[in-house]
């Protein structure tokens, strides 16, 4: 911090126009201050200069970027939030603190995650292959179990009063809830990287295979998509793990059954076209049992 007790920032009211007559060097002595509430207050000029001029804020991302490291939860979300107002304009402008991003993956709160993910996932829908270089960290964050379990250790249990005890699980099941959407986002920026560069997939095939069994359906088939389109580019990428996806046909959810045929279609290994035809003999849902028949013929061609 710069031990700045107060930023020129601060005689600014935010939302009224005025920060065209702030310089850029007061915003970043907020973003500097020792007073968590001039950060945040910082980050929020930042964001609303992003909306009307992003040349304005640009100089700024770097600083956004050390922000998002800020011991204060309110401070991370609100200079992530900045971030990905400017990546709604220009995802390059942010490539750069992408790491640290990440890194958001394993905050303490799931809304500090969720923020995280979104920004990320901002990021994947315009250039997804700005987000190649992280895909370890977030492989390595959605093979960790979630930082807050299903309310069965719940701390209400121990607080007397009923209406504390009500407050504390909603906020309890408000954090699962961003959690978990969270991971889903993830998942889902993973499978955009994939579609997008599989060859930086391959050397992570292993983690990728560890999720096909996780909890969470869009996680485990995000992780069947992701192993699809390595297939697609590079069969013998995926054949190690393969086993993981022959598992995947005995799931009780059609759509990872679904998901786990058109990635052994992608092997161009003829061992599989026995496998489904098992698969197509025993199938409760016609679809599905004539989407496997197909790709083992496929595979017999």
């Amino acid at each position: 911090m710069s031990g700045t007790g107060r930023s020129s920032l601060e005689a600014v009211v935010l939302g009224d126009g005025s920060l065209d007559s702030v310089e850029r060097v007061a915003i970043r002595d907020a973003l500097d201050a020792d007073a968590a509430a001039v950060r945040q207050r910082g980050a929020r000029a930042c964001e609303m200069l992003a909306a009307d001029d992003i040349d304005a804020v640009r100089p700024l991302v770097d600083d956004l970027g050390q922000a998002l490291t800020d011991e204060n939860p309110g401070v991370v979300q609100t200079a992530t939030s900045a971030l990905a107002e400017i990546a709604t304009t220009d995802a390059d402008a942010v490539t750069d603190v992408l790491d640290v991003v990440a890194t958001l993956a394993d905050a303490d709160l799931g809304g500090v995650r969720l923020a995280g993910a979104q920004l990320l996932a901002t990021v994947a829908t315009q250039q997804p292959a700005h987000c190649t270089p992280i895909v370890g960290a977030l492989l390595d964050a959605l093979d960790r179990p979630p930082a807050h379990g299903d309310g069965d250790h719940s701390i209400a249990g121990t607080v007397s009063d009923q209406i504390t005890s009500r407050t504390i699980r909603q906020h309890e099941r408000d954090e699962q809830q961003h959690e978990r959407v969270a991971r889903q986002i993830l998942a889902n920026v993973t499978v955009a990287v994939a579609d997008e560069a599989p060859s930086a997939i391959a050397a992570h095939v292993e983690a990728v295979a560890d999720l096909t069994t996780a909890e969470d359906l869009v996680v485990r088939g995000a992780a069947l998509d992701v192993l699809g389109s390595l297939g697609r580019e590079s069969p013998s990428s995926v054949e190690p793990v393969g086993d993981a996806v022959v598992a995947c046909l005995d799931a009780e959810v059609p759509t990872i059954r679904a998901r786990a045929i058109r990635t052994l279609g992608f092997l161009d290994e003829p061992r599989y076209a026995d496998v489904l035809r098992d698969t197509a003999a025993s199938e409760t849902d016609d679809n599905i049992a004539a989407f496997a028949e197909e790709t083992a013929a496929f595979l017999d061609a």
